[in-house]
């Protein structure tokens, strides 16, 4: 997950000029006669019109005032405060300077001048009119405070706090400085200090949303969940229109696994403002996290409509991109983002990944290495760039990622997770076995907390399918099957060597990839939903007639015939499509089912050590993890016992990686494809690839990862004792 940042709450910088003269002309309230009024009476009347929100009437009465009095520097300044408020930046910043040419040492002007400009980004302008504020009157607490949110904007957190403090000591009670200086202390990583201050502005000013909004950050981040929620629902209140604290509470709540929530608060914040961009990005992450791609997308195309230039924008349809597998939509957003603001760690990172799923392996390191320049402790980086490195003690990133581990208050807490995994990686790297043990199994525990996993549901799955399916039922099915021979569906337990399978076959010119599609499982949704009487599979088939599977068949072919027209084989890797072999046989009885198998402890050891996209949730404990694993295997052995000969072929990863050709001419023989050599030179494919193997399968064939487990000796007894699994001695392999 991203982090939420916290930007700093400002002390409005735009303020009235008390000037008074004789005599102006000025429109009357309802702006149907023009009167003349007194030329302070005149001023007081903009003043007011630009409190209360009637900008237009404000700036016309101004420009009026100004056409009478062209060298009336306060009239300038509050011309400018008015474009300022009505979005025109650069009008307001002229008008500014102008009052500015007018009252050279007036420190408000230069003040307001500085606040425009960080407002507009342009920071170094921003510091100078600032610091010539502060040089004209060095008591200011105002100018100071701006002055440090200028040093905040530029990372410079140190310079802020300093700012914040000598605006503190001319004015104590000024709770915007101690908020202020409490996301300084934040940045800085002293939380105890920040929560300090963002009290003593609550002391000040008890109905500060500001100050909760920054406080829940903190308390988030020490797992401190129920007072983080509480404190994002207190600025809420606080202000119904305070969207960042809408949208850190939805982020919260996702990470919670409330989903449903979020979108409900999410979707009270566009009630009240419906085109509001940061509740639309939010919105589309939160669809995201649901892989509601669709309302994801929707959401992100709302938000540039509004807003065509917003990097996060960009960043998040570019994510929606890549899980859709539209690879060149993806890295176009990206890019896009990036030459919007180069400086993005969020948009290097995600483009880094789009680029390791193409196979750009360089182009992506380049970016993660990049985005991590941006944002040294943003933890998911280094997780991503694990398994593209190959760590020696002194690596750089093994490093860093030991001195955020050292820094951490509760090394336990959820936001290091990925953490652990990446340490887990790097130390196995460099041969020291018993961390590398340690952070995997601090990782595991962390990410199994999050699930909600029942055994017995699952066996119970499992067990029902093989009642089901038993060989006179498919023999009896009310449908002849469609005759395609274009599906392979590619089988078994994650980290079996199912990638380097699709890569090897895939890589024939007359066979299309199409990997994890979630296809087949959506199509039996659908058709629930088309028809609610139906019962969960498996229990459903004993209710479809030749209509239904009819609906199914048809419905998958269109799939893949869109992906891969003119292929004859296509693949499709959803590794859990053992649970529908039976039925997708009844289906297609030409179809090919590839089972990759691997040695079970290096299996379950290799799944055990990946933080999975997709749940996976008995991967993280070894008990659950060899369990199921013999499950699994009881259901493939049912498969090999009731569909016919030559549907389910075995391939072995050791024997792949002992003899590349003699295994890829046996998967071609099976698939009824002639010989080519391009199989054997799968690591060239430009095939998008986004499993956990990404990295792995654009190298040639490698032995290095056959009985890894064994470094692990006897850490890994209690996932040998589940999967009833005897070692052979180490000594006497290959004998």
């Amino acid at each position: 997950m991203s982090e939420t940042n916290i930007p700093p709450r400002r002390q409005k910088a735009i303020v009235r000029e008390n000037e008074t003269a004789t005599g102006a002309v000025a429109q009357s309230e309802g702006g149907t006669k023009r009167v003349a009024l007194p030329l302070n009476q005149a001023m007081d009347r903009v003043y007011a019109l630009y409190q209360a929100g009637r900008l237009k009437q404000a700036a016309q009465m101004c420009s009026q005032i100004l056409s009478q009095r062209p060298r009336m520097a306060a009239a300038h300044n509050l011309m400018a405060a008015i474009l300022h408020a009505q979005g025109n930046s650069a009008a307001a910043v002229k008008s500014m300077q102008r009052a500015i040419h007018l009252d050279e040492n007036n420190a408000q002007f230069y003040a307001n001048l500085g606040e425009m400009e960080r407002r507009r980004g342009k920071l170094p302008e921003a510091m100078a009119a600032l610091r010539r504020a502060r040089d004209l009157d060095p008591n200011s607490p105002q100018t100071l405070n701006n002055l440090g949110i200028v040093h905040f904007d530029q990372g410079e957190f140190e310079k802020a706090a300093e700012c914040y403090e000598q605006a503190i000591a001319l004015s104590d009670s000024y709770p915007e400085a101690h908020n202020n200086l409490g996301n300084a202390l934040h940045a800085l990583g002293k939380d105890d200090e920040a929560l300090e201050q963002y009290q003593r502005s609550l002391f000040i000013r008890e109905d500060y949303p500001g100050a909760y909004n920054n406080m829940a950050a903190i308390l988030r981040d020490r797992d401190q969940i129920a007072e983080a929620e509480f404190a994002y629902r207190k600025a809420i209140g606080l202000n119904e229109r305070y969207f960042e604290a809408y949208s850190n509470l939805a982020t919260l709540l996702v990470e919670q696994d409330r989903e449903s929530e979020a979108l409900r608060v999410l979707g009270e914040a566009l009630k009240i403002d419906p085109k509001n961009v940061s509740i639309l990005i939010q919105l589309a992450r939160t669809h995201l996290e649901r892989s509601n791609f669709e309302q994801a997308e929707q959401a992100c195309r709302l938000a540039l409509e509004e807003d065509p230039d917003h990097v996060d924008a960009h960043v998040v349809l570019g994510q929606v991109m890549h899980e859709t597998d539209r690879f060149p939509e993806a890295l176009a957003s990206y890019e896009t983002a990036l030459r919007l603001n180069s400086g993005s760690g969020d948009a290097r990172m995600h483009y880094g990944i789009c680029l390791k799923s193409v196979g750009r392996l360089a182009d992506a390191r380049e970016q993660l290495l990049k985005a991590i320049d941006a944002n040294p402790k943003a933890i998911g980086i280094y997780a991503n760039l694990a398994d593209m490195e190959k760590f020696t003690p002194d690596h750089p990133h093994l490093q860093t990622m030991q001195a955020i581990m050292q820094e951490a208050s509760d090394p336990m807490s959820e936001r290091y997770m990925a953490l652990h995994f990446g340490l887990g990686k790097a130390y196995e790297d460099i041969g020291e076995y018993e961390k590398a043990f340690n952070h995997f199994k601090m990782g595991t525990t962390l990410k199994r907390a999050k699930l909600d996993y029942t055994e017995t549901e699952t066996f119970g799955f499992f067990d029902s399918i093989r009642e089901i399916f038993t060989a006179e039922f498919i023999a009896n099915s009310p449908f002849e099957g469609d005759p395609t021979q274009a599906p392979v569906f590619i089988i078994g337990m994650p980290r079996s060597g199912s990638t380097l399978v699709e890569q090897i076959v895939s890589s024939h010119p007359q066979a299309f990839g199409a990997g994890e599609i979630k296809e087949f499982s959506r199509r039996i949704h659908m058709l629930r939903s088309r028809f609610p009487f139906l019962p969960k599979y498996p229990q459903m088939v004993g209710k479809l007639n030749r209509a239904h599977y009819a609906i199914l068949a048809e419905g998958y072919l269109s799939t893949l015939k869109a992906l891969a027209p003119n292929a004859v084989r296509v693949t499709d890797k959803l590794l859990t499509n053992y649970y529908f072999a039976g039925m997708l046989h009844m289906l297609f009885p030409n179809a090919r089912f590839i089972h990759t198998k691997r040695n079970p402890v290096d299996t379950c050891w290799s799944a055990y050590t990946k933080l999975f996209k997709d749940d996976m949730p008995h991967s993280y404990d070894f008990g659950e993890l060899g369990r199921y694993y013999r499950k699994y295997q009881e259901l493939m052995a049912h498969w090999d016992r009731v569909l016919p000969a030559g549907t389910i072929k075995t391939i072995v990863y050791e024997d792949v990686v002992g003899d590349l050709e003699a295994s890829a001419r046996d998967m071609l023989d099976f698939l009824g494809l002639p010989w080519d050599p391009a199989c054997l030179a799968f690591h060239e494919s430009a095939r998008p690839v986004k499993t956990a193997s990404v990295a792995q399968v654009r190298k040639p064939v490698y032995n290095t990862s056959v009985e890894r487990w064994r470094r692990y000796g006897t850490r890994l007894q209690p996932l040998l004792e589940a999967l009833g699994y005897e070692a052979e001695p180490e000594t006497a392999r290959g004998e």
